[in-house]
Formats: C-alpha cells, structure tokens, sequence
C-alpha cells in the first residue's frame, strides 16, 4: 500500500539517494529545487518498492514528477494512472525524457496524451566555458565582467558558511523586496524555501558563494550536485542595478567551485522571454528536452 507524507528537510537522504542511484539528470530530480517547490505547492512522496512517487495536487489534477526507482517504469506509470482513475483525478507527468515518452506512448498511447515542454527545458553547458568565457560568443559576457571590476575594484568572493549565512538571508530578503512584480506569489514562495535551504545547508549537498564590494554584498548562488558529473544552480540573484554582477557571480562560482563538475545545470525558463533570452545567451551545450504525459479521466 502506498502512503504518502509531505516533503520535508529530514526526507533529505531517503530521496536523494534513490536520486543519486538512478542518476536522471535534470534539475526536476534534485532534491533543494523539489524542497523549494513545497513552499509554493503541497508536495507529498511515497516509496513504494524502492521507487520514489512524488506529486502535488490541484483542483481536478495529480501533478505528478516522472518516477525513479527499481519498478519498471512502465508500472510505474500504470500505477500513477490508476490512482487518478481511482481517485476521479485527472493526471499530469512532468519531466519525462525521450525515451520515457516512447515508452509511454508504446504502452498508454491510447489513453495518454504527451507534450513537449519547451519552458521547462533544461539548459546545460559546459563548465570550463561558464568559467573562462572564451572565445567570441562569450566577448560581450567578458565585456559585462570586466565593467563589474572596473566599477567595483575592490571586489571579493566568498563562500556561504554558517558565519556569514544570515547576511545571504538579507539579502535575499532585500532582493525580493526590490523586484515586487507581477510574479509577487511566485517570488515570495520562493524566498521562504530559499530561507529555508540556507538555514540547513548543513543537512544536505548544497553549498553557495557571494561577491561583495565594499562589504555589500552584490549577489549570490547556491547550487547542488545531481550526480558526479553534473551540478545544478538552484539560486542565483544579482542587483539589477549593478552592472555586471550577474556575469561574474556566475564565471566566479564557476571558477571557484565547480571544477570538479563537467556540466552546469542552469534550469529551465518557465517560459519568460528574459530569462530564455539570458540563458541563450551563454550558449548552452544542450537544451534538454522535456515532456508531459497527460491522462484525462472520462
């Protein structure tokens, strides 16, 4: 029987490991950014034969994160689709690959509708070029680099500790008070599970760094890793108004702290024409494709 208990920080090792096991590479398995989630949505998990189900749920809708674990994935999927028939719910699967949905549409094609889901792409790259921004593409990122230390000579970066934590949390606090927008709910939902991540960065794999100036901090970042190859960035927040800060909290943190990493995982773009627009612009080495299988209950 499946029982299903709302995420929490102490839910840490059970579900990253089987994470980590199975090593599906996109930003949707990673623990800190499902934790961040439950502060926007009620998000519950089961394990169930050494497989993680996890979902949220909305008015006529089971959200549910594409399954990982030992079940075969495709009864796996059976089961998913019979508690929405079960429960009179229809049924969304988010963050399916390529092959998942083939295999989807081999065995539920004909109940089961599959979409691509362009906004919620993964963009991947490379670490050395997030580092070193060589080449031509990266001339205007050099550009916006080297404005950022002309402007702010005396810059430094720094790593997040238990030292230095609370300060990150004011500024987080700071930043969402700065960018009071149309996406309000979203960024202060948001800021609770950032709080939250950085009061218990010591109970999971996240870790993070800042630059300064003049002993205002500027931006931050924090991030996770996915498998050994690959590192996820689940934060990064700059002021606006600095010129360049984006830029370098992002080749900085790259430099300093994740060459033990091949691949960055920058997320998606929630389908904001901005952010597409700044994560094409650091020439991604893949957009990962992603799909939605939706089941409709008659």
């Amino acid at each position: 029987m499946m029982n299903y208990k709302e995420i929490e920080i102490s839910d840490f090792k059970k579900i990253d490991d089987i994470l980590k096991k199975y090593n599906i590479e996109d930003c949707d398995h990673c623990f800190s950014a499902i934790y961040i989630w439950s502060f926007r949505h009620r998000v519950e998990f089961s394990i169930y034969e050494n497989t993680l189900f996890l979902r949220m749920k909305d008015e006529n809708t089971y959200w549910y994160l594409s399954p990982v674990g030992e079940m075969t994935f495709k009864d796996a999927i059976k089961i998913i689709l019979e508690q929405g028939k079960s429960d009179n719910l229809n049924v969304t699967i988010f963050a399916i690959d390529k092959a998942q949905k083939n295999e989807i549409e081999k065995y539920f094609g004909e109940t089961v509708s599959i979409i691509c889901d362009r906004d919620g792409a993964d963009y991947i790259y490379k670490t050395e070029d997030l580092s070193f921004l060589q080449g031509k593409n990266y001339q205007k990122k050099r550009n916006h680099c080297s404005r950022f230390e002309r402007e702010n000579p005396e810059y430094t970066f720094n790593l997040i500790t238990k030292e230095n934590v609370e300060r990150i949390k004011q500024f987080e606090i700071d930043w969402c008070n700065k960018n009071n927008s149309e996406r309000k709910d979203d960024l202060i939902s948001e800021q609770k599970g950032i709080l939250s991540l950085l009061d218990n960065m010591d109970k999971m794999d996240v870790f993070g760094a800042f630059i300064e100036n003049k002993n205002e901090i500027v931006a931050f970042t924090l991030a996770c890793p996915i498998n050994d190859r690959m590192v996820d960035i689940i934060v990064e927040k700059a002021y606006h108004d600095v010129n360049g800060a984006y830029a370098v909290i992002n080749r900085d943190f790259a430099k300093n702290c994740l060459q033990n990493y091949e691949f960055i995982n920058r997320e998606d773009d929630l389908g904001y024409e901005n952010l597409r627009k700044a994560k094409m612009s650091y020439y991604p080495y893949e957009i990962k494709e992603k799909y939605f299988a939706e089941y409709v209950v008659l």
